[in-house]
C-alpha cells in the first residue's frame, strides 16, 4: 500500500490523541500503561502513532517495531527484532550490550546477530524464559533514563512468541516509566483466535486502555484533503471522496492523484489491495459477491435468496467467509460491502457477459413484484437492472414510471436519473412516444426541470440545449418559454451570464394569462431583487399580484406577497411582520416551493433587522424543511446563511461552524457557494485566523464572476482582504486596500455597512485620517433601517475619535448598544476601545473595568485573538486583569515575561538587537536570547512574523 500513501495533514482523532497524552503523563509519573489501538485497514493507526510520537519528541525514547504479513507463518519476534535494531542504531552496539551484561547480550544476539555471539540453548522453554527476562531488564534500564514507549504495530500478523512476550511485559513491568502501544485490526479478531485472546489478555492488564478509531467525519476528511491539496477542497470534492472513501484516511489519500486532482478511478495498487481479500475467499463465495456487487449499497436477504435461488442456510454458509474476512458486513435484514470501494472493485472486475446476466437475474425477480424490505424503490431498482440487462423497451417503461414516483416524493436526483434512462433507451424503442404518451422534447424538458431542483446545473443546461435544438422554429411559444425559464434559473445558480436575456425572452413568449406567465413574472422579479434592481422588480411583482387574482391561484398570490414584502410594498405593516404573515400562509397551504421561498425571505429580513435570536429560533426548522422537500442542495445554503451568521453574531462560534459545514456538505451550486465561503470567512474573522480568511477569499474568487452577485461579492472580498492584511500585520497592504474600499463605496453609494466598518477602523489604525474622514462622510449619507445600523453609525463616529482623542463616552455607549442587541463580539471590541480611551484620559479604574469585561466576554465566546488583544493593551497600560483590586504589575500576554514584552515592542518597531540592547541597557547577546525566546513562545520563525503578531494584538503604537 505504500505505493500510493502520502504524508497528509493530521486530522481528527483529537479524543484519542488526548487519551494517549493523558496516559503518557501517568507514565511519566512512574505508572505502566498499555494502549490497544484498533482500526480497520487504512483507518489511520500508524498516522496517529506517528503524530503522538512527534508530540513526545525529546520527552521519551520511542522504539517501533511492526509485524510482517506472511502467508504461511509469521516471522518469530519480528517487531522486537525491529525495535532492537532501532535501539542499536540510536545508542550503538556496545551501549546496548552494557545495559544487559554480556550474557544478556548473547541472548539478544539470537534476535540481532550484530550484538555478537549467541548463547547456548538446550531447552526451548528455558531459552524463551531467558530471552524474556533479558528484554524485561533492558526495558527497565532504558526506562530509568527517560520514559520508554514501545510501539508494536499490526499484531494481527504477530507470531505466538511475540504475543506471549507482550503478555509477559504487561504483567512484569510495574512501577516504571513504560508505555506499550499495540495496533491491530478489530475485524481480524472476530471469532476465537490467537489475536482475540491476546487483545483480551492485554486489555485486562493494569493500566490498559482500548481505543477504537472510528472513520473520519466529513469535516475531518475536508481537513485531510486540504493538507493533501495545499488549498481548501471544493464541497463537491469533499463529498465525492467522503462517499467513495467512506471516511478511511488511506482511501482518501488514494483517491487524490499526484497533481492533486480527484481520480475518476482508483489506482491499480489500491484496486489490487481491495480485491486481495476477495480473491482469498472460496471460489463459491467470490461468485456470490459478484451478485452483491451489482445491487445497490445494501441488499436484503430475501432479495439475494430470490436472485440466487439458493436456500437460506446455503446462502449463510457462502457469506460467512466474506463476513469473517471483513469484506461484507451483515445487519438485521441483509448485507453490504464493508467499503464502497470494495464493491466498486468487484464490480469493475466483472466482464460484460457476467454483468448482463446478473442484471437480468435481478430484473426477472423484481418484475414479478416488490421484494419485502427492499431499501430503494422497486421501480427505480427494476429500471436500473433492465438497463444493465440491455432490455430497452422494458427499461423505458419502468424508468418513466419510476421518474413519476420520484417526482411525487421530491426525489429529484432519482427523477433525473430515471429520465436519463428513458432518453438512453429512446432510440432503441420503435414507438417510444406511444409507449409513454409524451414526445422526446417533453422528456428533455422534464429532465431539465429535475436537474434544476437537484442542483445539477451542468446536466440541466445540457438537457435544455438539446430540447431547444429539437424545437420547431414555428412551434409552441410557451414550450420555448418554459425551457428559457429553466435555463435562466440554472444560469442564475451557476453564476453564468444570460439569465436576464432568457427571462425577457420567456416573458415575451408567455403572453397569455397562464401559470407559465406567473412563473416567469415571479422568477424575473426575484432575479432583479438579487441584482438590486428594485423598481423594475416592483413592476413585475405588481403584475404577478394581479395575475394571481385573475387566475385565483393561491400559490402565486403567496409568491406575489413574498416579493412585495421583500420590496417593502406591504401597506401599514412592518417588513418583518409582512414576511412572517406570508410565511405562515405558505405553510398552511403546504406548497413546498413557495413555503421555502417564504421561509428564506423571512430569515433574510430578520438578518437585515438584526433579529438574530428569532433566526436561531425558527431557522433550523426551515433548514430541515428544505431537506424534507428535496430542495436542500438547491436552496439550503441560502437558508443556512442567515442562521450561520446569527449564531456567529451571538457568539455561538461552534454552532456557526457546524451550520456552515452542513451548508458546504450540501455541495451547492456557485450561488450557494457564495454564502458558504462568506460564512467561512466570517467565522475565521471572529477567530482571528488570517490564513483561513484568505483561503475563503480565494475560494470566492475562484467562482464564476456572475453578474447576479458581483457587487455584493466585491464588497465582501474587499472587507475580507482588509481584515486579513490587518491581522497579518501588513499595514502597507491594509492602507492600499482601504483606499480601494473608498473607491468602491463611492461608486456604489456607500451602502455596505460591514465594509464601511472594517475600512474606517483600519484607516484609523494606519493613520489615513483623510480616507477615514471620507468614509465617515459616506456613512453619514447611508440611511439607518434598524438599531443594528444605528449602532454601526455610532461605532463609526467612535472610531473616528481615535484619530484624535478617543471618545470614552462614545465607546461606552457603543458597548452598551451592542450589549442590548446581544452582539458579544462587537461589545467586547467596544469595551476594549472604551478601556483604552479611559486610560488615555487618566481614568485607570474605569479602563480596568472595561478591559476586564471585554476580555472575559471575548474569551467566553471563543474570540481568543480579541481576548489576547485586550490583554496586550491592558498590559501595555500596566493594568492587571486578574482581579478587580489589583492594578499593579500586569500579566503579559502570550506567556511573555515583562522584559520579553518590552523586547517584542521594539522588534515590532523594527529595531535590531543592538538597538534593543541600547534602549533597554542590556547586552546585544542578552537581547538576542530574548528575541529567540519570543520567537519560540509565539511559535513563529522570524522577527517579521513576530512583528506581525505584535501589530495584530496592537502591542505597538500605530499612531
Amino acid at each position: 500500500m505504500s505505493t500510493f500513501r502520502k504524508r497528509a495533514r493530521f486530522s481528527g482523532r483529537a479524543a484519542e490523541l488526548n487519551s494517549m497524552e493523558t496516559a503518557f503523563r501517568d507514565v511519566s509519573g512512574g505508572r505502566l500503561c498499555c494502549i490497544l489501538l484498533g482500526a480497520e485497514a487504512g483507518g489511520g493507526k500508524s498516522r496517529l502513532v506517528d503524530e503522538f510520537a512527534d508530540r513526545l519528541s525529546g520527552r521519551a525514547l520511542i522504539l517501533k517495531g511492526g509485524c510482517i504479513e506472511q502467508r504461511e507463518s509469521a516471522l518469530p519476534y519480528a517487531p522486537i527484532t525491529a525495535l532492537l535494531h532501532e535501539l542499536v542504531r540510536l545508542r550503538g552496539q556496545s551501549a546496548v550490550g552494557s545495559l544487559v551484561s554480556g550474557e544478556g547480550a548473547r541472548e539478544l544476539a539470537w534476535l540481532l546477530p550484530e550484538l555478537g555471539e549467541t548463547s547456548e540453548r538446550f531447552d526451548a522453554g528455558i531459552a524463551r524464559s531467558r530471552l524474556f527476562e533479558t528484554l524485561r531488564k533492558l526495558f527497565e534500564e532504558l526506562a530509568r533514563e527517560m520514559p520508554l514507549v514501545l510501539v508494536i504495530e499490526d499484531i494481527h500478523w504477530a507470531d505466538q512468541g511475540t504475543c506471549d512476550l507482550l503478555r509477559f511485559l504487561s504483567t512484569r513491568l510495574k512501577k516504571i516509566r513504560f508505555m506499550l502501544i499495540v495496533t491491530y485490526r478489530p475485524e481480524e479478531a472476530n471469532g476465537p483466535n490467537a489475536l482475540r485472546t491476546t487483545i483480551v489478555d492485554l486489555s485486562l492488564s493494569e493500566g490498559s486502555e482500548v481505543l477504537k478509531l472510528p472513520r473520519l467525519t466529513r469535516a475531518e476528511i475536508a481537513m485531510q484533503l486540504q493538507g493533501l491539496l495545499g488549498s481548501p477542497p471544493t464541497p463537491a470534492t469533499i463529498n465525492s471522496v467522503y462517499l467513495r472513501g467512506c471516511g478511511i484516511p488511506l482511501f482518501t489519500e488514494a483517491l487524490i492523484d499526484a497533481s492533486g486532482s480527484l481520480r475518476t478511478d482508483v489506482p491499480g495498487s489500491l484496486n489490487d489491495y481491495l480485491l486481495r481479500g476477495v480473491r482469498d475467499l472460496p471460489a463459491s463465495t467470490g461468485e456470490l459477491l459478484k451478485v452483491l456487487a451489482l445491487c445497490g449499497p445494501h441488499i436484503t436477504h430475501s432479495l439475494l435468496r430470490n436472485v440466487t435461488n439458493k436456500p437460506d442456510l446455503e446462502l449463510a454458509q457462502l457469506l460467512r467467509p466474506a463476513i469473517s474476512a471483513g469484506v461484507v458486513a451483515a445487519d438485521r435484514d441483509g448485507y453490504a460491502f464493508r467499503h464502497a470501494l470494495i464493491q466498486d472493485a468487484v464490480r469493475g472486475d466483472l466482464i460484460a457477459g457476467e454483468k448482463v446476466a446478473i442484471h437480468r437475474f435481478y430484473a426477472d425477480v423484481l418484475e414479478r413484484g416488490p421484494v419485502p424490505s427492499y431499501r430503494i424503490w422497486h421501480s427505480v431498482a427494476l429500471a436500473r437492472h433492465l438497463h444493465g440487462a440491455g432490455q430497452a423497451e422494458r427499461c423505458l417503461k419502468w424508468a418513466w414510471h419510476a421518474a413519476a414516483e420520484a417526482a411525487a416524493t421530491f426525489a429529484y436526483v432519482d427523477q433525473m436519473e430515471m429520465l436519463k434512462l428513458v432518453l438512453a433507451a429512446w432510440p432503441e424503442v420503435e414507438d417510444a412516444t406511444g409507449l409513454i404518451g409524451v414526445d422526446h422534447c417533453r422528456v428533455l424538458e422534464l429532465a431539465a426541470d429535475a436537474a434544476c431542483w437537484a442542483a445539477e446545473a451542468e446536466q440541466g443546461l445540457a438537457f435544455v440545449e438539446r430540447a431547444l435544438a429539437a424545437l420547431d422554429a414555428d412551434g409552441d411559444g410557451e414550450q420555448l418559454a418554459a425551457l428559457l425559464l429553466q435555463r435562466a434559473v440554472m444560469r442564475q445558480h451557476a453564476l453564468l451570464p444570460g439569465e436576464i436575456a432568457d427571462l425577457e425572452r420567456a416573458l415575451d413568449h408567455a403572453v397569455r394569462p397562464t401559470r407559465l406567465r406567473a412563473d416567469a413574472l415571479g422568477q424575473f422579479s426575484r432575479a432583479l431583487i438579487l441584482r438590486g434592481e428594485f423598481d423594475r422588480a416592483r413592476c413585475l411583482g405588481e403584475e404577478l399580484r394581479d395575475l394571481a387574482e385573475r387566475l385565483d391561484d393561491e400559490e402565486y398570490r403567496i409568491e406575489a406577497l413574498i416579493i412585495a414584502a421583500s420590496l417593502d410594498m406591504a401597506p401599514n405593516v412592518s417588513r418583518i411582520d409582512a414576511h412572517r404573515t406570508v410565511a405562515m400562509r405558505a405553510e398552511q397551504v403546504s406548497i413546498g416551493r413557495v413555503e421555502i421561498l417564504a421561509g428564506a425571505a423571512l430569515l433574510q429580513a430578520l438578518l437585515d433587522a438584526g433579529e438574530y435570536g428569532q433566526i436561531i429560533e425558527i431557522g433550523p426548522a426551515i433548514f430541515a424543511r428544505t431537506v424534507e422537500l428535496g430542495q436542500a442542495r438547491y436552496i439550503g445554503a441560502l437558508v443556512g446563511s442567515p442562521l450561520c451568521r446569527a449564531f456567529l453574531v451571538l457568539g455561538h462560534v461552534s454552532a456557526a461552524t457546524e451550520t456552515c459545514e452542513r451548508m458546504a456538505a450540501l455541495d451547492p451550486l456557485p450561488l450557494g457557494l457564495v454564502h458558504v465561503f462568506e460564512c467561512q470567512a466570517e467565522i475565521a474573522l471572529a477567530l482571528g485566523d488570517a490564513d483561513r480568511i484568505a483561503a475563503a477569499a480565494r475560494s470566492l474568487r475562484a467562482l464564476p464572476p456572475g453578474p447576479q452577485v458581483a457587487s455584493g461579492m466585491a464588497a465582501s472580498l474587499l472587507k475580507f482582504d482588509i481584515e486579513s492584511s490587518a491581522l497579518s500585520g501588513d499595514m502597507d497592504q491594509s492602507a492600499l486596500l482601504v483606499r480601494s474600499a473608498l473607491a468602491h463605496l463611492e461608486k456604489r453609494g456607500g451602502a455596505s455597512w460591514p465594509l464601511l466598518a472594517s475600512a474606517i477602523r483600519v484607516a484609523v489604525d494606519t493613520n489615513q485620517r483623510d480616507v477615514a474622514l471620507e468614509l465617515a462622510e459616506l456613512a453619514a449619507q447611508v440611511p439607518c433601517r434598524n438599531m443594528v445600523e444605528q449602532t454601526e453609525r455610532l461605532a463609526i463616529l467612535a472610531e473616528m475619535s481615535r484619530a484624535t482623542v478617543s471618545d470614552l463616552d462614545g465607546w461606552a455607549a457603543v458597548a452598551q448598544s451592542w450589549a442590548g442587541l446581544n452582539q458579544p463580539f462587537r461589545q467586547a471590541y467596544a469595551l476594549m476601545q472604551a478601556g483604552a480611551a479611559a486610560v488615555s484620559a487618566g481614568k485607570r479604574t474605569s479602563g480596568a473595568r472595561h478591559f476586564r469585561r471585554g476580555a472575559k466576554l471575548a474569551h467566553s465566546i471563543g474570540a481568543c485573538l480579541l481576548g489576547n488583544q485586550i490583554e496586550a493593551i491592558a498590559a501595555k497600560a500596566r493594568i492587571s486583569l486578574r482581579d478587580e483590586e489589583d492594578e499593579g504589575a500586569p500579566k503579559a500576554p502570550l506567556g511573555l515575561t515583562d522584559r520579553e514584552f518590552e523586547v517584542l515592542r521594539l522588534v515590532a518597531a523594527g529595531h535590531s538587537n543592538r538597538e534593543i540592547a541600547k534602549n533597554l541597557f542590556i547586552s546585544s547577546k542578552t537581547a538576542s536570547v530574548h528575541v529567540s525566546n519570543i520567537l519560540s513562545k509565539l511559535s513563529v520563525s522570524s522577527r517579521g512574523a513576530a512583528a506581525a503578531v505584535a501589530h495584530r494584538l496592537r502591542i505597538i503604537d500605530l499612531g
